[in-house]
């Protein structure tokens, strides 16, 4: 039987090996942007501790802004009628009108944040079943003692 196979032993060789060198500089090609990639990536940022986040602002809250089912945003409802530092401390005081039809609770996010929109304090004032049309002061302290900050605040009505 005749082979038309035209491939001599010496000419497989060679093709091998030429795949060899091909897939041995792919590799290190390859190896090479992979290590470009890794080395300017910046090193990951430790979490801060506790110690760490009290000294960069305070966070006194026990429900995540938006979490609470059947909230309805009313900043509108709510009034700052004082935001001042006394001391060591800030002192922020309001009232709260509830303009729905039926009694509702509220949730009042205050934020201190810097002229830069840095974000010193946030804290939540629960303000509790207050009926249609009528009105509550709330009040809180935060333990911030920078200076020039701005009361911002989010407020969340709830049905009671």
């Amino acid at each position: 039987m005749l082979n038309l196979s035209s491939t001599s032993p010496s000419t497989a060789g060679r093709r091998t090996a030429t795949k060899g060198v091909v897939v041995a500089g792919i590799a290190v090609a390859l190896g090479l942007v992979l290590a470009g990639c890794t080395d300017s990536a910046p090193e990951p940022t430790p979490t801060p501790t506790a110690t760490e986040q009290a000294e960069a602002g305070v966070t006194d809250i026990t429900d995540t802004p938006g979490s609470g089912e059947g909230l309805v945003g009313a900043l509108a409802d709510a009034e700052v009628k004082t935001c001042e530092l006394a001391g060591d401390h800030w002192e922020i005081a309001g009232s709260v009108t509830n303009s729905s039809e039926a009694a509702a609770s509220y949730r009042i996010y205050v934020s201190l944040l810097t002229e830069g929109g840095d974000t010193r304090s946030l804290t939540q004032v629960d303000v509790e079943s207050i009926d249609a049309g009528a009105s509550a002061d709330w009040e809180t302290s935060v333990a911030v003692e920078d200076d020039a900050l701005d009361c911002v605040l989010r407020v969340e009505r709830y049905a009671s």
